[in-house]
């Protein structure tokens, strides 16, 4: 606003020199408006260093740091960068930079875990696709033996020597995190597949991640076990939840193959928490 009243002043002036004002008070304004402006570009100029000056600008990236802003810290960072690339604390900051990106990656892990266990408290009693149930005595009263299992059979397939793709069921019985069990329904009928010597299997898992796993498994009666190392695996797949994916195949006669798959694991450790009770 000023530089346009003195442009504005200046034009007057012309205009009045053409009527007839005095030379020397024309140039008399042309100086002082020279004179102003000359002030007013160096008071900016003071202004802007005082704002924005090395100093000024290290003392906010210290601040801001300090009070975990870590974007108006990178934002200075830059500044000082730019406009005094020969201040000495530009290489601490590069520094500094690095350390900002891990403090920030662990903050982000930190409400990544807060997020999610505040949404499994807010679903507490859900447990997804699984149930919670205990074991019978001979009267057929439950024991304090509890389990983990499917609410519904998970549908798959399997194939032999004798079929290809026909019908599948699963069930998983989890007693612990060490102890899993895969029961396998072939033709999705009532029995579940039983060795009368032990059977040997190879277990593929892909968790929801894509990352794959390689277990073993035993069938000894009516139920593969994965013993304790690879139930474990297992476990730690399914607490993360979402798709699971399993290829399994009989060792000793690798036709043999079942192929089925979680759809959604989530709140595996809900019911985890809740069999631990």
């Amino acid at each position: 606003m000023k530089l346009k009243s003195i442009i504005y002043v200046i034009g007057t002036m012309t205009v009045f020199s053409s009527c007839g004002i005095p030379q020397a008070d024309y140039d008399k304004v042309i100086a002082e408006n020279k004179e102003l402006r000359a002030s007013i570009e160096k008071t900016s100029s003071e202004l802007d260093e005082c704002q924005n000056g090395a100093e000024k600008t290290v003392a906010k990236v210290l601040k801001s740091y300090s009070e975990k802003d870590f974007i108006t810290a990178r934002e200075n960072i830059k500044k000082l960068s730019e406009r005094h690339p020969e201040s000495p604390k530009n290489s601490e900051f590069k520094k500094l930079l690095e350390k900002i990106k891990k403090e920030e990656l662990a903050l982000q892990k930190v409400k990544e875990a807060e997020e999610k266990e505040r949404i499994r408290l807010a679903n507490i009693n859900n447990t997804g696709m699984w149930r919670v149930g205990h074991y019978v005595d001979e009267f057929g009263e439950p024991t304090k033996s509890g389990y983990i299992t499917n609410s519904s059979h998970i549908k798959g397939v399997f194939s032999n020597t004798a079929t290809q793709n026909s019908k599948l069921n699963v069930d998983f019985l989890i007693n612990s995190p060490s102890k899993i069990y895969i029961q396998l329904y072939e033709y999705a009928r009532n029995n579940p597949v039983k060795a009368y010597s032990s059977e040997s299997y190879r277990v593929l898992v892909q968790d929801k991640d894509g990352e794959r796993l390689k277990l073993r498994a035993t069938n000894y009666s009516d139920r593969l076990g994965l013993g304790t190392t690879n139930s474990r695996k297992l476990h730690k797949v399914l607490m993360k939840g979402g798709s699971v994916k399993f290829k399994i195949y009989e060792i000793d006669t690798p036709t043999t193959e079942y192929e089925f798959t979680i759809s959604n694991a989530d709140w595996y450790d809900n019911a985890h928490k809740k069999l631990g009770k």
